[in-house]
Protein backbone atom coordinates (compact mmCIF):
# COMPACT_ATOMS: atom_id res chain seq x y z
CA UNK A 1 0.00 0.00 0.00
CA UNK A 2 2.77 1.91 1.13
CA UNK A 3 4.18 2.08 -2.57
CA UNK A 4 0.69 3.10 -4.21
CA UNK A 5 0.68 6.72 -2.08
CA UNK A 6 4.92 7.09 -3.41
CA UNK A 7 3.84 7.08 -6.65
CA UNK A 8 0.17 9.49 -6.36
CA UNK A 9 2.65 12.53 -5.68
CA UNK A 10 5.16 11.60 -8.14
CA UNK A 11 2.04 11.32 -11.20
CA UNK A 12 0.75 14.92 -9.70
CA UNK A 13 3.90 16.16 -10.04
CA UNK A 14 5.24 14.94 -13.15
CA UNK A 15 1.31 16.09 -15.09
CA UNK A 16 1.60 19.49 -13.31
CA UNK A 17 5.02 19.63 -14.61
CA UNK A 18 3.51 18.76 -18.39
CA UNK A 19 0.51 21.06 -18.29
CA UNK A 20 2.82 23.97 -17.08
CA UNK A 21 5.22 23.11 -19.84
CA UNK A 22 2.26 22.77 -22.35
CA UNK A 23 1.36 26.12 -21.33
CA UNK A 24 4.64 28.03 -21.56
CA UNK A 25 5.62 26.35 -24.92
CA UNK A 26 2.84 25.91 -26.58
CA UNK A 27 -0.45 28.02 -25.48
CA UNK A 28 -1.41 29.42 -28.86
CA UNK A 29 0.05 30.64 -31.88
CA UNK A 30 2.89 32.60 -32.18
CA UNK A 31 4.32 35.63 -34.45
CA UNK A 32 6.81 34.53 -36.84
CA UNK A 33 8.69 37.61 -37.22
CA UNK A 34 11.71 39.02 -39.70
CA UNK A 35 12.81 42.86 -40.33
CA UNK A 36 14.24 44.68 -42.47
CA UNK A 37 14.55 48.61 -42.48
CA UNK A 38 15.19 51.67 -45.17
CA UNK A 39 14.74 55.31 -45.24
CA UNK A 40 11.83 56.90 -46.75
CA UNK A 41 10.72 60.18 -48.05
CA UNK A 42 7.41 60.50 -46.23
CA UNK A 43 5.69 62.20 -49.06
CA UNK A 44 6.15 59.16 -50.48
CA UNK A 45 5.37 56.79 -47.81
CA UNK A 46 2.01 58.61 -47.59
CA UNK A 47 1.46 58.52 -50.74
CA UNK A 48 1.57 54.83 -50.27
CA UNK A 49 -0.52 54.66 -47.46
CA UNK A 50 -3.33 56.57 -49.69
CA UNK A 51 -2.93 54.65 -52.05
CA UNK A 52 -3.61 51.18 -50.16
CA UNK A 53 -6.66 52.86 -48.63
CA UNK A 54 -8.08 53.81 -52.07
CA UNK A 55 -7.35 50.40 -53.14
CA UNK A 56 -8.63 48.01 -49.95
CA UNK A 57 -10.72 49.77 -47.69
CA UNK A 58 -13.86 47.87 -46.59
CA UNK A 59 -15.44 51.41 -45.61
CA UNK A 60 -15.95 50.47 -42.23
CA UNK A 61 -14.11 52.26 -39.36
CA UNK A 62 -12.86 51.59 -35.92
CA UNK A 63 -12.71 54.39 -34.32
CA UNK A 64 -11.30 57.13 -36.62
CA UNK A 65 -9.09 54.57 -38.94
CA UNK A 66 -10.61 53.19 -42.12
CA UNK A 67 -10.25 49.06 -42.07
CA UNK A 68 -8.06 47.86 -44.82
CA UNK A 69 -8.68 44.15 -45.65
CA UNK A 70 -5.15 44.05 -48.25
CA UNK A 71 -4.38 40.80 -50.24
CA UNK A 72 -0.83 39.32 -49.14
CA UNK A 73 2.03 41.01 -49.60
CA UNK A 74 3.27 44.41 -48.46
CA UNK A 75 1.14 46.74 -46.38
CA UNK A 76 1.67 50.28 -45.39
CA UNK A 77 1.36 51.36 -41.52
CA UNK A 78 1.42 54.41 -40.27
CA UNK A 79 2.24 54.97 -36.33
CA UNK A 80 1.93 58.31 -34.41
CA UNK A 81 0.35 59.48 -31.43
CA UNK A 82 -1.44 56.90 -30.68
CA UNK A 83 -2.56 54.83 -33.20
CA UNK A 84 -1.23 52.09 -35.96
CA UNK A 85 -3.34 53.47 -38.68
CA UNK A 86 -5.21 51.33 -40.23
CA UNK A 87 -7.20 48.78 -38.56
CA UNK A 88 -5.87 45.52 -40.51
CA UNK A 89 -8.41 42.26 -41.51
CA UNK A 90 -6.09 39.52 -42.73
CA UNK A 91 -6.25 36.22 -43.88
CA UNK A 92 -5.56 33.55 -42.09
CA UNK A 93 -2.22 31.54 -42.75
CA UNK A 94 -0.63 33.82 -44.96
CA UNK A 95 2.26 35.90 -45.19
CA UNK A 96 2.38 39.81 -44.79
CA UNK A 97 5.17 42.61 -45.04
CA UNK A 98 4.41 45.40 -42.47
CA UNK A 99 6.31 48.50 -43.65
CA UNK A 100 6.04 50.30 -40.16
CA UNK A 101 6.65 54.14 -40.56
CA UNK A 102 6.77 56.29 -37.09
CA UNK A 103 5.67 59.76 -38.28
CA UNK A 104 5.95 61.97 -35.48
CA UNK A 105 8.08 60.72 -32.26
CA UNK A 106 9.94 57.66 -31.57
CA UNK A 107 7.65 54.87 -30.99
CA UNK A 108 8.06 50.93 -31.01
CA UNK A 109 5.58 47.59 -32.44
CA UNK A 110 5.55 44.73 -29.78
CA UNK A 111 4.19 41.90 -31.63
CA UNK A 112 4.19 38.95 -29.63
CA UNK A 113 7.08 38.96 -27.92
CA UNK A 114 9.03 40.82 -30.67
CA UNK A 115 9.35 44.53 -30.38
CA UNK A 116 10.99 46.68 -32.82
CA UNK A 117 12.16 50.37 -31.93
CA UNK A 118 10.61 52.59 -34.87
CA UNK A 119 12.23 56.01 -35.25
CA UNK A 120 10.82 58.67 -37.77
CA UNK A 121 12.03 58.72 -41.55
CA UNK A 122 13.08 54.66 -41.58
CA UNK A 123 10.73 52.41 -42.18
CA UNK A 124 10.92 48.70 -40.67
CA UNK A 125 9.53 45.73 -42.39
CA UNK A 126 8.29 43.32 -40.10
CA UNK A 127 7.03 39.89 -42.11
CA UNK A 128 4.21 38.40 -40.19
CA UNK A 129 3.02 35.10 -40.92
CA UNK A 130 -1.08 35.19 -39.64
CA UNK A 131 -2.32 32.53 -36.94
CA UNK A 132 -5.74 30.52 -38.40
CA UNK A 133 -7.82 33.12 -36.74
CA UNK A 134 -8.12 35.67 -34.01
CA UNK A 135 -6.65 38.56 -33.36
CA UNK A 136 -3.08 39.64 -33.79
CA UNK A 137 -2.08 42.38 -30.42
CA UNK A 138 0.52 45.23 -32.39
CA UNK A 139 0.85 47.59 -29.12
CA UNK A 140 3.60 50.53 -28.94
CA UNK A 141 5.98 49.48 -26.17
CA UNK A 142 8.40 53.13 -25.89
CA UNK A 143 6.71 55.74 -24.41
CA UNK A 144 5.14 58.01 -26.57
CA UNK A 145 3.02 60.36 -23.99
CA UNK A 146 0.27 60.49 -22.63
CA UNK A 147 -2.09 58.43 -24.77
CA UNK A 148 0.95 55.28 -24.99
CA UNK A 149 -1.17 53.41 -23.08
CA UNK A 150 -3.87 53.18 -25.42
CA UNK A 151 -1.42 52.88 -28.11
CA UNK A 152 -2.81 49.25 -29.62
CA UNK A 153 -3.15 48.72 -33.58
CA UNK A 154 -6.21 46.56 -34.52
CA UNK A 155 -5.54 43.49 -36.85
CA UNK A 156 -8.22 41.16 -36.90
CA UNK A 157 -7.83 37.63 -39.16
CA UNK A 158 -10.90 37.34 -41.41
CA UNK A 159 -11.78 34.67 -43.91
Amino acid sequence: MTERRGFAPIALVLASLLLLLTWLGGHGWEPTLAVESYAVDSAAFTARFEAQLAAHATGETIGTMSVVRPPPGDVVVRVRRWEFSPALELRPGQTYRLHLLAEDVVHSAAIGDAEELLVPGVVKVVTLVTPPSGRVRIQCGEYCGLGHTKMIGSIEIVR
